[in-house]
């Protein structure tokens, strides 16, 4: 069977509805394509208007068109799109409107529309968001949602046809302090400014496309003249609030598409916020590329793009293997586990790079040293694996073999007073791999050594009592303790740095992480947990990269930071509530 016969079954011709609702087609969403992604779900967001300046209205937010859960204005949710394969579709994200300056005496600028495009499709337009009108008086520019007005002017319009928002609020109708209308927001209208207050944003529209839902739209709130009164509250959904006689308008968030807010008597508006385009559809594979992101929930795979792109269903820039949250930068496709799991590459991959992060360790009784960090192993050309080892050798995996991915927890925390727990191994493994094992991070015992591990436990406060060894290549040694007079622990180690050694008034600083950009962004991981001490004493600060402080007194010791196999903090008391380990983290990235 062909791999269009295989994307649509046996007749390819026929429509297909929302995937969650059954909608309804809108006329302006109908599209037909013989082959391709039959039931592309999207959202799409235009920029939002900027505040208008002093006393200025509140900016609309960008119209919002969606498939998903709910659609801006109280529209009828659109039909999916249809799309055909080896096309490139055209992504346009816009920038908000710009804010009104008070020194020129302006309204806000329109925000940019959102727009896909491309192919035979109905081009899908999200107009940008209205501006809030400024001093010179006047009503709110018309947008997706509208923005706010002044004086006695009705609030701007919204996009009539399809419906994407609200109108903007009016202007008071009395003379000073001039509470100008909150831009309108993809859920309710902007209100009215009143002699006391400027008019709130009307709130946005919560969407869930990504599997999370997330309020979008939300517009500005107006702005007010005078001292001693309020500026009209921005909208859910990012809305900027509105200034008073003592501040400008907040600007909108960006990629939520909300609108500034108008400025306070004398100062400036707030920019709106940038729009946003994301599409989804459901396939055990992916079936495009481009997107400031790609990841999976489920079996959807979620294209988001924050700023203008590419949809590309191209045949050979499809997908080369499955599992895990999928992203990609930098020409690069990234794998993120954060939860144990299996790695099946579609096609043979070679030089692909790594990174492995065991569980950080839990500690345990009182003066106790940090936990050590979980064994870092990374194979990232120019990066560094644990304990200032050069990167390891990347790696080449197989068509059709599933890869094991073993995902470590943090050690568990124990009961008070007791010792803590080693955290828990990570790991690649498959047939024909030699197994990429990370080994979890080395714990603390009351009045004792510090216990080995991929990166070692700091030692108990007690005299000569020293830290566990790290393994070489994923981490450093723990810090010794002191004691018996004072007793301090030492310092978890981490994977760029050893733990600290313990003073008669300092507990040992947890080890430093190290950095790496595996996922085209720099991340800290692997630090270990600061040493406690059993009276007052602060305990020993945390390693950078998920590393948790030593505690203090009968505090609670800072638990390691899921996802880095950062160690715990050091347990003070034995009435303290001792902290838990960090769970790790395995990446896996290629060539796209």
């Amino acid at each position: 069977m062909s791999l269009p016969s295989r994307l649509l079954g046996a007749n390819p011709s026929v429509q297909v509805s929302s995937l969650l609702t059954g909608a309804i087609a809108t006329p302006s969403a109908k599209i037909g394509v013989s082959s391709g992604l039959t039931a592309v779900d999207f959202l799409a967001i235009g920029g939002g208007g900027g505040g208008g300046d002093s006393r200025g209205g509140g900016g609309g937010a960008g119209g919002l068109r969606s498939s998903v859960t709910a659609t801006g204005g109280g529209g009828t949710l659109e039909t999916p799109l249809v799309l055909a394969t080896n096309t490139a579709y055209t992504i346009t994200v816009s920038a908000g409107g710009s804010r009104g300056n008070h020194n020129s005496g302006n309204e806000g600028t329109q925000g940019g529309n959102a727009v896909i495009s491309g192919g035979s499709i109905s081009t899908i337009t999200a107009t940008g968001g209205g501006y809030g009108e400024g001093s010179g008086g006047g009503q709110g520019g018309s947008g997706g949602s509208g923005g706010g007005s002044v004086q006695n002017a009705t609030g701007g319009s919204r996009t009539a046809s399809p419906v994407q928002g609200n109108n903007g609020g009016a202007g008071h109708t009395g003379g000073e302090p001039y509470g100008a209308g909150g831009g309108g927001g993809a859920g309710a209208t902007g209100s009215a400014g009143t002699g006391s207050v400027g008019g709130a944003g009307g709130n946005g529209v919560a969407v869930d496309i990504t599997g999370t839902s997330v309020t979008y739209a939300g517009g500005g709130g107006g702005g007010i003249g005078l001292s001693g009164y309020t500026g009209g509250a921005g909208g859910t959904g990012g809305g900027g609030a509105g200034g008073n006689s003592n501040a400008g308008g907040s600007a909108g968030t960006q990629n939520l598409g909300a609108g500034g807010g108008g400025g306070g008597g004398g100062y400036n508006g707030g920019d709106g916020g940038s729009g946003r385009v994301i599409l989804r559809y459901s396939s055990p594979t992916r079936l495009a590329s481009g997107g400031t992101s790609i990841t999976q929930n489920g079996n959807y795979w979620i294209h988001d793009f924050t700023s203008s792109g590419t949809f590309d269903t191209t045949l050979p820039t499809l997908g080369k293997a499955s599992g895990g949250t999928v992203t990609t930068s930098g020409g690069y496709t990234i794998h993120t586990f954060n939860s144990s799991g299996t790695f099946t590459p579609s096609q043979n991959l070679t030089n692909v790079e790594y990174l492995v992060i065991a569980g950080g360790a839990s500690t345990g009784a009182e003066a106790g040293g940090g936990g050590g960090a979980g064994g870092y192993r990374c194979s990232v050309v120019g990066e560094t694996s644990g304990r200032g080892a050069t990167a390891e050798s990347r790696i080449s995996l197989n068509s059709g073999t599933s890869y094991t991915i073993t995902v470590g927890a943090g050690g568990a925390r124990n009961a008070q007073g007791q010792n803590g727990n080693r955290g828990n191994e990570s790991s690649i493994t498959g047939q024909g791999l030699l197994s990429i094992i990370s080994f979890g991070g080395g714990y603390s015992e009351f009045i004792n050594n510090g216990r080995g591990g991929g990166s070692g436990g700091g030692a108990g406060g007690g005299a000569s009592k020293i830290g566990g060894l790290g393994v070489a290549g994923q981490g450093y040694d723990g810090g010794s303790g002191v004691g018996p007079s004072v007793r301090c622990g030492g310092g978890g180690g981490g994977a760029g740095g050893a733990g600290g050694n313990a003073t008669t008034s300092v507990p040992g600083a947890g080890g430093a992480g190290l950095a790496s950009s595996i996922t085209g962004t720099s991340v800290t991981r692997g630090g270990g947990g600061g040493g406690a001490n059993n009276a007052s004493i602060a305990g020993g600060t945390a390693g950078s990269g998920g590393g948790g402080a030593g505690g203090t007194g009968n505090g609670e010791s800072g638990n390691g930071t899921a996802n880095t196999g950062g160690g715990a903090g050091g347990q003070a008391s034995s009435n303290a509530t001792p902290g838990r380990g960090g769970s790790g983290v395995v990446i896996i990235r290629y060539a796209s």
